[in-house]
């Protein structure tokens, strides 16, 4: 089955989920951050942060943590989750994240390309606890052709 240009617009299901201080660290940990400002509240604030900030891509977790049935939602939209590579993330900052905060997330389909090659981009809206957007993450995939 080919995808169809209407899913342009399909809201993903929203969610929300509350940073937590021990997860930037385990991140900063996995990646080799050693920036003090995200392990430490006073070298935070020190740097002008009011708290503790997320560190650039950590936003990625919150859809691990926040919406596990993506790719469920992504096949009932009639993505072969089989033959999906993952294409791009890219990432527009606003506001900083930091710990403690609840973030409410946001996604729609906003891209559909069609061919030999099928390609779908989401884009997820990131926003504080005064509904403002922080993040805005596009996160393209390919779905490779059908072996013959």
């Amino acid at each position: 089955m080919q995808l169809s240009k209407e899913l342009i617009g399909r809201k993903l299901k929203s969610y929300t989920i509350t940073v937590e201080k021990g997860k930037i660290r385990e991140f900063c940990m996995a990646i080799g951050e050693k920036n003090p400002i995200f392990f430490d509240e006073d070298e935070a604030r020190k740097a002008g942060y009011e708290g503790i900030p997320i560190p650039p891509t950590f936003q990625t977790t919150f859809q691990f943590w926040g919406y596990p049935e993506i790719f469920e939602d992504m096949r009932s939209m009639g993505i072969d989750t089989d033959r999906l590579l993952h294409m791009k993330e890219e990432y527009t900052y606003l506001r900083p994240i930091y710990a403690n905060m609840t973030i409410k997330a946001e996604g729609e389909v906003v891209d559909v390309k069609t061919g030999k090659m099928e390609i779908v981009t989401f884009r997820t809206t990131y926003k504080n606890e005064n509904d403002e957007p922080c993040i805005i993450a596009e996160m393209g995939i390919i779905l490779r052709p059908k072996e013959s």
